[in-house]
């Protein structure tokens, strides 16, 4: 079965994700409250959030015994655990440069000044082309025809709302982080990203790992790098990753994740591939 593991990234925190892992590995007991008990307001802050999803991730990839896939992606944050999955880095190693990517992108933007909505019922084009007369908002996600991440400053992602919903969309669903993603916002992080990546242990995948910027593959360590460093300020190209994957011969793709957002997705986008879902025991 060639399969494909997918992972979920920010925003699919909750408290109690963590019921029934192990995760002492973190040394992070606070973080380890966060995870079991909430406050629901504090857990989704980025850099609790980033962390959090990361640790859950890890420890339910470690349980499921699954080791041989095709190949490997995420979603965002979760490309660092397809990173962990292909080998190319350890838990822990990645698990520090989670902690910084977190920290980078949460001084990028004063708290509570950056925000994510799903666009619903546009064409991709449709939503950029409305986003020209707004400023400070950017597509940041594609996920697939009909649904469109949009990112930028609060004000003017609320802003892009109400054009949006003038030129059609049929809904507007805010996201669950507290940061603007994969936009210009984010140039800050990028830059401290980069240089903490310089010294981080990366190895090239030992399967193919698919790159949200790009949409294929990379074994390169040196370009691996690159392409984290950018994908903070690009748009996660995820229904193009997933038709790459079905064009490299996956059939089957195994989502794991607090809990799942990636498998409707992709039953949307290749209805003809086989989708399973790992997930944290409230999901």
């Amino acid at each position: 079965m060639p399969y494909c593991l997918i992972f979920p990234g920010q925003g699919t925190q909750f408290p109690g994700m963590s019921a029934g892992l192990d995760l002492s590995w973190t040394a992070d007991p606070a973080l380890q409250g966060l995870m079991e008990q909430g406050p629901e307001d504090v857990l989704t802050r980025t850099v609790n959030a980033q962390k959090a999803v990361y640790a859950v991730t890890a420890a339910l990839w470690e349980e499921s015994g699954l080791n041989d896939p095709l190949m490997t992606m995420g979603h965002s944050l979760g490309e660092y655990m397809a990173l962990t999955a292909a080998g190319a880095l350890s838990r822990d190693d990645c698990f520090a440069l989670v902690c910084e990517r977190a920290a980078a992108m949460d001084s990028a933007m004063p708290a509570g000044q950056g925000a994510m909505a799903a666009v619903l019922g546009l064409r991709a084009e449709e939503v950029a082309q409305a986003l020209e007369g707004v400023d400070s908002a950017w597509v940041a996600n594609l996920n697939l025809m009909g649904q469109t991440v949009i990112s930028g400053d609060r004000a003017a992602v609320e802003e892009a709302g109400r054009v949006l919903k003038g030129r059609g969309a049929k809904r507007i669903v805010p996201l669950n982080v507290g940061v603007a993603s994969h936009c210009p916002r984010m140039e800050p992080a990028r830059q401290l990203l980069s240089g903490y990546l310089r010294d981080v242990p990366l190895k090239s995948p030992r399967v193919s790992v698919v790159f949200n910027a790009t949409a294929s593959g990379e074994s390169d360590p040196e370009k691996i790098r690159m392409l984290l460093a950018d994908q903070l300020v690009k748009p996660v190209l995820w229904e193009k990753s997933v038709r790459y994957a079905r064009s490299r011969g996956v059939d089957t793709f195994i989502e794991i994740g607090p809990k799942s957002v990636l498998g409707p997705l992709v039953r949307k986008i290749a209805p003809e591939a086989k989708v399973e879902v790992i997930t944290a025991h409230e999901y």
